[in-house]
């Protein structure tokens, strides 16, 4: 049985992640939310599947938090076999984000969000993914993350995915002697809140080529860039 932690589980790529392998069985999930209370999507998983579906209250930019899920997974669990960074944000006021407009708080807290609480929570859960059956860590990133891709626009959002590519690359080295693999990913262009409703993928379709990407992960796969259809994505 796989031990899988999804962050970010309440709605759109992290909860159709929760569904997806739920659907393909033999899981146990862990799934993050900042406010289980509210996750009504999610609830409504944990009471048909209670064998299978633990909600886990968790604020990425929170370390109290953080040690807290930590906590209440390890008193669940020895181990945790894929671990999957999907919590993101997307700037909501794309206006503040021209030139003239950008401030400290507002790019920090995309930074924060996207590229430094990953790091923080991957730290956390290492001692479990150490004991995991082909331990993998994978990074829910964008295209809009590529330097060879980039172009005006989404300063906060492009700058935070690439340093969340960054931070794959360096933790795929820093853990591979420990036998954890660390990719990170382009879920696709997907009709949620963030990517609107003139995306070309579903929730549904972005999140079964990234299981099917997760499950099929090596060693030898370690700090590569894919796309959710499997195919490599340029740095």
């Amino acid at each position: 049985m796989q031990q899988i932690m999804i962050t970010g589980s309440n709605r759109g790529i992290g909860l159709a992640l929760v569904k997806e392998h739920l659907q393909r069985g033999d899981v146990y999930i862990f799934a993050t939310c900042r406010n289980p209370d509210t996750a009504t999507d999610l609830q409504t998983l944990a009471s048909e599947n209670p064998d299978a579906l633990t909600i886990v209250a968790l604020d990425v930019n929170d370390s109290d938090s953080i040690e807290s899920a930590k906590n209440q997974v390890a008193s669940q669990t020895e181990q945790l076999d894929l671990l999957i960074n999907n919590a993101g944000i997307f700037p909501r006021t794309p206006e503040n984000e021209a030139l003239g407009k950008m401030t400290h708080d507002a790019l920090g807290h995309v930074l924060m969000t996207n590229s430094v609480s990953p790091v923080i929570v991957t730290q956390a859960f290492v001692d479990l993914l150490k004991n995991g059956n082909n331990p993998r860590v994978v990074m829910v990133s964008s295209q809009m993350g590529s330097i060879e891709r980039a172009s005006g626009g989404s300063m906060s959002y492009r700058v935070s995915k690439a340093a969340l590519n960054m931070v794959a690359k360096v933790l795929s080295g820093m853990l591979s002697p420990q036998g954890i693999t660390v990719i990170t990913t382009h879920p696709g262009w997907v009709q949620t809140d963030m990517g609107g409703s003139s995306a070309t993928l579903t929730p549904e379709q972005s999140a079964s080529g990234l299981a099917t990407v997760s499950a099929n992960l090596t060693s030898a796969d370690t700090g590569k860039f894919y796309s959710y259809d499997g195919s490599e994505m340029p740095w």
